[in-house]
């Protein structure tokens, strides 16, 4: 019968985390109906011919700061989720640094309330958690937080109210936190670094006198993140706990993730771009913008790393998306220690690991299992994550061929501006349209969906 179905995709090339297969896609309802034999063409009201390309499950990306609607000069969630888009992302997950941050079950509810009028992609919120705000754990849980997310740091100078329930330095204060926090079975994730040795490499760096960009990596080694690591997976071993090691860098606390998986403790990983192609040179070259938290490592270092990522200990790529005004940036020109941690990624993490697909360092199956399904296993994400019947059509394609250079000046995103590591990179791969729940949201090069599609997500209890 004419019309069974709303869309019809012909002639790409589907990915999932097993294969890759020529097929055809059928949606109805924003959903996932059906797929068939490629050779099939089942009656629609709409056709897309994806001939030539590549269809991925739409990205989730982990790891997101855009802090709206608190600081709109840095990024507001309209061009976030429009670089989102751009990059072939349909789901991030936001972190819970903003101001007020997303400490209290009050503030999260009214954030996604905020928030959800101008989304283009669905999003999930974070909530915070520290050992002052304990009381909320169960509170957070029951309004809908994705995960909880807990800082092993003492909060930057200056922006402490921005931190305000996030940061848990003391190992006593994390014994009881985590152990609360095992009662709501939510994902527990926590940024690894060592508050006090942290303070110990600073303190040595500063006195040396050198404060030009490679002193970042030299005040933030990478057994600053392995005690750090091995701290939370004793306490997860002890109480259960599901926690993820964020943004990961350090190749010694992947090998201490792996043996402790192999022990049975529910721990996984992510790690973010920046650590699987940049190294700390960056930090000459480009100073502050290539500064981020953890710091960038050796290039033997990062060699290092994927290996891990090749064999499962990490589980899932975030971004780590932090934009902020130039100016915030350009204050560590002279002393890298007065410039804001983070660099930017919407729009280059999926054309990075794509280049990296064509270079031969992985598979397309593998890159849908670390940007997309595993991650909609450990948030819960009912729905998403995976291209098969009763899921949502969120779909990526990508031109697997085409070639270009990347260009900070051409982002949807205002952290754009502070692109400069990525900008002039050559690279093979590049997304041609995205999906959310069966709408077109960006095809190529614009965005084609008004604000308001994308909705908050809360996870599957």
């Amino acid at each position: 019968m004419a019309g069974d179905f709303d869309l019809t995709i012909t002639g790409g090339q589907v990915v999932t985390p097993e294969q890759v297969m020529p097929a055809t896609i059928a949606v109805a309802e924003g959903r996932i109906a059906g797929i068939f034999d490629a050779r099939e063409r089942p009656a629609s009201r709409a056709h897309m011919d994806a001939r030539g390309l590549h269809i991925l499950p739409g990205l989730i990306d982990t790891h997101v700061h855009i802090r709206a609607p608190a600081r709109p000069d840095r990024e507001d969630f309209v061009s976030g989720t429009s670089a989102a888009a751009a990059g072939g992302i349909t789901t991030l997950l936001e972190m819970p640094i903003s101001d007020p941050p997303v400490n209290s079950a009050a503030v999260l509810s009214n954030r996604m309330t905020q928030l959800e009028p101008h989304a283009l992609i669905d999003f999930g919120l974070y909530g915070s958690i520290s050992p002052d705000n304990m009381e909320e754990i169960p509170r957070m849980a029951e309004a809908g937080a994705i995960a909880l997310k807990t800082f092993m740091t003492l909060p930057p100078p200056g922006r402490e109210e921005e931190f305000v329930g996030l940061c848990c330095p003391n190992v006593a204060d994390l014994y009881d936190l985590m152990q609360a926090v095992a009662q709501t079975n939510l994902l527990h994730c926590f940024h690894c670094e060592h508050a006090g040795l942290l303070d110990l490499f600073l303190r040595k760096v500063q006195a040396s006198g050198e404060t030009k960009g490679i002193a970042h990596a030299r005040s933030a080694p990478p057994i600053v993140e392995d005690l750090s690591v091995a701290g939370i997976l004793v306490f997860a071993e002890l109480f259960g706990n599901r926690v993820q090691i964020v943004h990961l860098s350090s190749h010694k606390a992947a090998q201490l993730v792996k043996e402790a998986k192999a022990k049975g403790v529910n721990v996984s990983v992510e790690t973010c771009p920046q650590y699987l192609f940049l190294t700390m040179e960056e930090l000459n070259r480009h100073g502050p913008f290539a500064k981020c938290n953890p710091a960038l490592r050796t290039a033997d270092g990062v060699e290092q790393l994927w290996p891990y990522l090749l064999d499962g200990t990490i589980d899932v790529i975030g971004t780590d998306h932090s934009p902020y005004i130039p100016a915030e940036k350009e204050a560590g020109q002279d002393n890298i220690f007065r410039a804001t941690a983070g660099v930017p990624g919407l729009e280059a993490m999926l054309p990075l690991m794509l280049t990296a697909v064509n270079q031969g360092r992985l598979t397309l199956p593998a890159l849908a299992r670390l940007m997309s399904h595993r991650a909609s296993q450990l948030f819960r994400l009912k729905g998403k994550g995976q291209i098969a019947p009763d899921h949502d059509a969120d779909l990526t394609l990508v031109d697997m061929n085409q070639e270009w250079i990347f260009d900070r000046h051409r982002t949807f995103s205002k952290g754009g501006r502070n692109m400069h590591a990525y900008h002039g990179r050559a690279l093979r791969g590049r997304v041609a349209t995205t999906m959310v729940r069966g709408q077109v949201v960006y095809a190529d090069g614009q965005i084609v969906m008004e604000p308001g599609h994308g909705r908050c997500l809360h996870p599957e209890t």
